[in-house]
């Protein structure tokens, strides 16, 4: 994995994702774009198996409640997209993929792949949002906006 902010790449140690931070950006502090690329291998072996299970509980919650609830997020999808269509642009619109990653899978990704709960006095930036996932030849590519935290 390599993580890019301002184009200088940084240590996974040094970032963080919490959900309740997620979309809150701190007034006046500045906002930094940021890269994340992982190799696809590692993300499938990591992610796949998160992902179908996943949709197991949606599927099954669904029928439960007898309602749609996560499928209503996407415009142009009759049934919840593939972890392939999750992984390319292909029927499905970023703004789409986006709305259904924040709600449902992007905090599974970061617990797998970034800090993992120590003490973050050593952490230097927090994710605030990210607006593009993309698999790229054999890349995952996610880019959004991390804040410096002190």
């Amino acid at each position: 994995m390599q993580i890019y902010i301002n184009n200088l790449e940084i240590s996974s140690n040094d970032i963080f994702y919490d959900e309740h931070f997620y979309r809150k950006y701190i007034e006046g502090k500045e906002i930094h774009p940021v890269e994340i690329s992982i190799e696809l291998q590692d993300f499938n072996e990591k992610m796949k198996p998160q992902y179908q299970e996943l949709l197991r509980e949606l599927i099954e919650d669904d029928e439960k409640m007898g309602e749609n609830y996560a499928l209503e997020l996407f415009e142009t999808l009759a049934e919840y997209p593939s972890y392939e269509d999750i992984l390319n642009t292909t029927r499905i619109d970023m703004k789409e993929k986006m709305n259904f990653l924040d709600t449902f899978f992007l905090s599974q990704i970061f617990k797998e792949f970034l800090w993992h709960g120590h003490s973050i006095s050593g952490i230097s930036w927090v994710i605030k949002e990210v607006f593009y996932f993309n698999k790229i030849g054999d890349t995952i590519v996610m880019k959004g906006n991390t804040q410096k935290i002190n």
